[in-house]
């Protein structure tokens, strides 16, 4: 599981104004969609997935309950659609108040798809892992698969590799950086590569506050 996005949307749920139950269904949305929260063919968390999440919650200094963890769950499970979670809020100004309410169904659209719970970063990361993917295994310039040679114009053809080609140049630059903050860390570890990240980043806090802080990163991608 990746415990960070899940304590930067809590983070969000705590700054929300407007009730906090568009934050919290998001939330719940990705813990009910995460392969590693629940074993194969069943509906409950695997053991020690709540008191996970709200460790860390707490951790970070928020408050997070597995009643209130089940209920953003539930929360999920009733409103799969932005049409239904927009009913929900519509209907109730509060979260306690649509708890008190017992979560009730709304309509959707018959031809409404289930929301995507993905932060713009996220939806941008694995746009681009399908766009290597495309090179395929034998590394074709263009995948057979996606470009049908009879009707591709050159266009079309141009625009993807430019695509790629600014692709393949932001990876680049990433792995760049990746680098080097990783040489800062070790260095302020004094070379213990058996020290965790999250100590690490706090001597080369002490040592440059201005130094790059990556375990709170708000660009997920």
């Amino acid at each position: 599981m990746k415990i960070t996005q899940y304590v930067r949307q809590e983070k969000a749920i705590a700054a929300a104004d407007s009730g906090g139950i568009r934050e919290r269904w998001l939330w719940g949305l990705r813990l009910l969609r995460d392969p590693d929260a629940f074993a194969k063919g069943s509906s409950q968390l695997k053991p020690g997935t709540a008191e996970q999440l709200t460790a860390a919650a707490t951790a970070s200094g928020l408050k997070l309950s597995e009643r209130e963890l089940r209920y953003r769950l539930q929360l999920a499970r009733v409103y799969p659609t932005e049409a239904e979670i927009l009913q929900a809020i519509a209907e109730f100004e509060t979260w306690s108040a649509l708890i008190q309410a017992n979560f009730p169904a709304f309509a959707a659209p018959d031809d409404e798809p289930p929301a995507d719970h993905r932060t713009k970063a996220e939806r941008d990361h694995d746009h681009a892992r399908a766009l290597l993917d495309l090179i395929g295994e034998q590394g074709a310039l263009f995948s057979l698969r996606d470009f049908e040679p009879v009707t591709t114009t050159l266009k079309e053809l141009q625009a993807y590799t430019e695509e790629m080609e600014g692709l393949t140049a932001r990876f680049a630059e990433r792995d760049k950086n990746r680098r080097v903050y990783l040489d800062s860390l070790i260095q302020a570890a004094d070379d213990d590569l058996d020290m965790t990240w999250r100590d690490a980043q706090d001597r080369l806090n002490a040592l440059d506050p201005d130094a790059p802080d990556e375990t709170d990163d708000e660009d997920d991608s």
